[in-house]
């Protein structure tokens, strides 16, 4: 068997996330492991990804270890691959792995950002790009709430069922608002705001509902006080939306 460490980015508006589902497709992953199975002409390929995504979610460096019946060099992999799948996925880096290797355990930290805006209409290039949140915020109330999620904390208030993880326990590094993006693409992006999460690891839409409790600040239906008590468990309810999927970006994966 030969592994490789393939580095993919990727365009998920009309995926249904990274990981293969048994009766529900297409997915990254599945539509990957096709391409493979052309390449080396054999059904024994395996892949694991550096994390799960949901439908509609990006990714601009998405780690993944392949195992392959024999030996391509990487170089000609990654051409043959970019070759076979369709344009929303391209292979930026291959090389050669240990079978040790495991994309999601031993990653170091993640970084996801999330891009929206807040106008009263959404533009129609930024569809499946960013979210639109058509509410005034108040982004200096926000900021201050980034705060609070840096640390070690329980963030079961703040995932989804959907998967059974072991801990719901996570260290965040970084979080924090950015406004006021201009992007400079002739007027055809508008101007956006981007939430930016660096941490250990993410439970299922944890991005999200951070994004969504953070915009519930910024019109000043939750305070400071609802975060904390959803981190010491005294509250049992949701305190923010699961916002729109298309504003999610898996940025970064440290090794």
């Amino acid at each position: 068997m030969t592994f490789y460490k393939i580095t993919l980015s990727f365009k998920g508006t009309k995926y249904l996330g990274w990981q293969k589902q048994k009766d529900f497709s297409p997915t990254v992953q599945g539509e990957l492991e096709n391409s493979l199975k052309k390449i080396f002409k054999s059904d024994s390929i395996k892949t694991i990804g550096s994390g799960r995504t949901d439908t509609g979610v990006h990714s601009l460096f998405h780690v993944v270890r392949i195992q392959a019946p024999f030996e391509i060099p990487p170089e000609s992999l990654l051409r043959a691959l970019n070759s076979h799948l369709a344009p929303e996925i391209r292979i930026l880096d291959s090389k050669f792995c240990d079978s040790t290797f495991r994309p999601t355990n031993d990653a170091l930290r993640k970084e996801y950002q999330y891009l929206f805006t807040t106008n009263k209409f959404e533009s129609p290039f930024q569809l499946d790009f960013m979210a639109n949140y058509p509410y005034e915020l108040d982004f200096e109330m926000m900021r201050q709430a980034c705060k609070l999620f840096v640390g070690k904390h329980d963030f079961k208030a703040f995932s989804c069922t959907g998967s059974e993880p072991t801990s719901t326990i996570r260290n965040i590094f970084e979080c924090e608002l950015i406004t006021g993006i201009k992007p400079n693409m002739q007027g055809i992006m508008p101007e956006y705001h981007l939430i930016r999460i660096v941490g250990d690891g993410f439970l299922k839409q944890m991005v999200r509902l951070i994004t969504g409790t953070l915009w519930q600040v910024g019109r000043g239906k939750v305070s400071v006080e609802d975060i904390e008590k959803a981190f010491e468990g005294q509250l049992n309810r949701r305190i923010g939306e699961v916002a729109p999927p298309q504003g999610l970006y898996k940025v970064k994966t440290w090794y």
